[in-house]
């Protein structure tokens, strides 16, 4: 009987050192994956397996710096970056690029002021040439954001539901005129029997109003392929193929009803593909124009935009850099045009730019034959965020992707409408600030107090303005809906809060009291 006890516990054990052998091996394996991930930029995949190791060690500071730096270059949830960030930097011995990282993370978050600290404060350690200049960069980033933040656009957002939208990127609308034909890419699992992050076009028609539940364009193979322009009827599409089958390239499909093939090569110009990349393009209401990105040799730097006509003859020109009134030394891309091909939309990086692409405009100038300056199109249909493709319908019905609190998935699609001042009903909240520790024992807040911001997020939790405290106080022009109210202290994350209905034509005012900084 003993002899037995013994056996049955000498396997129990066996069985024990075997387990454990085996999760050793997973989770060797799992950090491998990680690691090789992080190495080639594949944020996603390397955020997967550090979140699996994670759970074992919670206060490895290597682990928590790679976990800020996934949240932080991906769109997944990039305020977890900051808590992992900071964590990191509470340490002595934390990485040298954690708070390059970290100023990031605080922009992406809106938290500008600390931001540019962390910035600074990588300065006076960094050694990377390229993140010092880009830190530089971002510091102005920040600076100018704060200024569209204090002076934003009319724009109401309606998310597409779910005939259009699913539970991952949905991005790059394509809409033609009439406002009832739309294309898009997703990456949904969208081959048979190849469970794969790839992209494919898809497109949608709107019927009585309403938009019909989306179609994969049948056009898919491998590869990435991502719409990126058509035609204003709608029945020429330009797609961007990435992929086994096509390495950045720009290809052109006709539609015939639910049948699409590939246009034939003189439809698109001869020197457009290169051995580099192109990528965003669109063209013309006649067909005889054509925009598209390009890193060729002999740009300004990055993606540049690039313009072919074609010829009575029915040829295309060579292509042409668009020049330095457009292009700048950072990528350019993903243009498209107006109804009436008047005005030109891109994504740009450089230029006046809150972080990573803006959606940038430029209007043309008939009498001297080239493109007026651009400009940017403002908060918050730009954020700190990348920001890149708009289309608008005649009726001034736009269309982009974003990320935003009442979205479904990663990204999303959304209508926009930019309200000109004549079309909004304009609601006034008037916040009157006192500092001190009650309101007999408070004063007006003066410029000789540390700086105070009031900032408005809409019902959904999008900030969507962020207002200079002046002289004791600071007006927000709003229209009917529901908003919360937030008044703090520079870098401060705690003060005054209050959730409120405003109706057109409203005006409220408030006396507000923080709390003396110690």
């Amino acid at each position: 009987m003993l002899f037995k006890n013994r056996l049955i516990l000498t396997l129990v054990v066996l069985c024990g050192v075997f387990a454990a052998k085996a999760q050793d091996d997973d989770i060797i394996l799992v950090k491998k994956f990680a690691e090789s991930a992080f190495k080639k930029g594949d944020y996603e995949f390397a955020l997967q397996n550090y979140l699996i190791l994670y759970k074992q060690d919670q206060e490895n500071i290597d682990l928590r710096y790679r976990l800020g730096v996934c949240y932080t270059e991906t769109n997944i949830d990039k305020e977890k970056a900051v808590g992992h960030l900071e964590y990191v930097a509470s340490f002595n011995n934390y990485p040298i690029r954690t708070k390059f990282f970290l100023g990031k993370a605080y922009m992406y978050n809106y938290r500008f002021t600390e931001a540019i600290d962390a910035f600074y404060d990588y300065k006076m350690v960094g050694v990377d040439e390229n993140d010092l200049f880009e830190a530089d960069r971002m510091i102005k980033m920040c600076d100018y954001t704060k200024e569209l933040m204090n002076n934003p656009i009319n724009v109401l957002f309606t998310r597409l539901d779910t005939t259009i939208n699913s539970d991952v990127d949905d991005m790059c609308p394509v809409v033609t005129p009439d406002n009832n034909l739309l294309y898009f890419s997703s990456n949904r699992h969208h081959i048979k029997e190849y469970d794969a992050d790839v992209y494919a076009g898809r497109y949608s028609e709107r019927k009585k109003g309403l938009w019909q539940s989306s179609v994969q364009i049948p056009i898919s193979s491998y590869d990435d392929e991502n719409v990126v322009g058509a035609t204003p009827d709608g029945n020429r599409v330009l797609v961007y193929a990435n992929g086994d089958y096509a390495t950045h390239d720009i290809k052109m499909y006709t539609r015939k009803g639910v049948k699409f093939a590939k246009a034939l090569a003189a439809d698109l110009p001869a020197d457009m593909n290169t051995d580099d990349i192109e990528m965003g393009a669109c063209i013309t209401a006649d067909g005889n124009t054509i925009y598209f990105a390009s890193n060729r040799p002999g740009g300004r730097g990055g993606l540049d935009l690039y313009v072919s006509h074609r010829g009575l003859d029915g040829r295309w020109g060579p292509s042409e850099n668009m020049g330095t009134t457009i292009n700048t030394e950072y990528d350019e891309n993903y243009p498209s045009l107006s109804p009436d091909g008047k005005t030109l939309y891109f994504a740009s990086k450089g230029h006046e730019s809150m972080g990573g692409y803006d959606i940038f405009r430029s209007s043309f100038n008939d009498s001297e034959g080239n493109w007026f300056m651009p400009f940017n199109m403002g908060f918050p249909l730009n954020t700190p965020l990348d920001d890149t493709k708009i289309s608008f319908a005649e009726d001034g019905t736009a269309y982009i992707a974003a990320k935003r609190k009442e979205g479904v998935g990663n990204l999303d699609i959304y209508q926009v409408k930019i309200l000109s001042d004549e079309e909004v009903q304009p609601s006034f909240y008037q916040g009157v600030v006192f500092v001190g520790e009650d309101e007999d024992n408070a004063m007006p807040h003066n410029e000789k107090m540390p700086k105070a911001y009031a900032w408005v997020y809409d019902e959904y939790g999008n900030i969507i303005r962020q207002i200079n405290v002046d002289e004791g106080e600071f007006f927000a022009q709003l229209y009917a809906g529901d908003y919360t109210v937030e008044v703090r202290f520079e870098g401060q994350q705690s003060g005054y809060r209050e959730k409120l209905h405003m109706a057109a034509d409203d005006m409220i005012t408030r006396e507000i009291y923080l709390k003396p900084i110690k």
